[in-house]
């Protein structure tokens, strides 16, 4: 019995039983993502793959310490036997290794089942649903503030975006970032305002750089189009355009702000789009036109 148990616990060392517990590590969400695997499983299948043997070890951690808690409790009562002297008791020596032995590896499983809890702890099971979690929160914060954001419409009219949804039923795409970005990604629009007309779509520019005095003063002829709602309080939708870069950040496009992000929301308040970069307009614009009356009908 002793030299199986000590058998025991040295395949339990060889088989790493022991180890530091692994840190979990944080997984990126693509900022454009519709859907993906949660953070609490992606974590859960890193960590089964840096320590596959982990679900086995739990089990013989069980197992083996029932066993081990059994044993022990019969080597005291030998051990109390021999120490009573009592007729055909075992020898005093080998009851107290006995005991040694069998609660040495009762306290070994417990370690080694201690050791392999604590990196799984902070970990819920995934049952399919989507989790709550800090960047849903944010992106749901960030899409309330961008509805009372107001924007300028066909050079006069100031609206914000929920009544330009609600009462005009137009869909908007927010293209946020420094003024070469934004710049460049309106030049390419107007090659497909035809396609965004269509699709009932105003694209507001949000430049995070500072523009120079004359840029200022004069305006930019890009925010002439008649696609494009210059933004009213630039402050504001700045500090909008600011907490999407840092909601992007967060999902491991740290280079948000430089690069430029593009929010594309539905006429109905669903967001269509969350990407970075420069547009592809004809893709956007399929993504927000209206179903087609059959469609509609069907």
């Amino acid at each position: 019995m002793v030299l199986r148990r000590a058998l025991l616990l040295h395949a339990l060392l060889a088989c790493d039983a022991f180890q530091a517990p692994i840190a979990p590590k944080l997984n990126t969400i693509p900022l454009h993502a519709k859907k993906s695997i949660s953070p609490n499983l992606k974590a859960k299948l890193l960590q089964e793959a840096e320590s596959p043997w982990r679900t086995v070890r739990k089990f013989i951690y069980g197992a083996f310490a029932l066993s081990a808690t059994v044993g022990g409790l019969t080597a005291l009562t030998q051990l109390a036997a021999a120490v009573s002297k009592q007729p055909d008791a075992l020898p005093l020596e080998q009851t107290i290794q006995n005991v040694v032995v069998d609660f040495g590896v009762v306290a070994a499983c417990a370690y080694g089942a201690k050791v392999d809890g604590a990196a799984d702890s902070g970990l819920e099971e995934d049952d399919g649903a989507p989790s709550t979690t800090i960047d849903d929160e944010a992106i749901a914060a960030n899409l309330a503030t961008l509805q009372k954001l107001e924007v300028t419409v066909a050079g006069e009219r100031v609206a914000n975006v929920e009544t330009l949804r609600t009462a005009a039923n137009q869909a908007v795409v927010v293209v946020a970032g420094p003024s070469s970005v934004v710049d460049d990604a309106l030049r390419d629009a107007l090659i497909e305002q035809k396609t965004l007309a269509a699709a009932e779509v105003l694209v507001v520019p949000v430049r995070t750089s500072a523009e120079d005095a004359v840029e200022a003063a004069m305006g930019r002829r890009s925010d002439s189009y008649g696609f494009v709602a210059p933004p009213v309080d630039a402050a504001k939708w700045k500090a909008y355009a600011a907490a999407e870069c840092a909601v992007a950040a967060g999902q491991g496009a740290e280079t948000a702000a430089e690069d430029g992000i593009v929010i594309a929301v539905r006429a109905d308040g669903t967001v269509a789009r969350r990407g970075l970069g420069k547009p592809v307009w004809k893709m956007v614009a399929a993504e927000l036109s209206p179903p087609k009356k059959e469609e509609a009908s069907a």
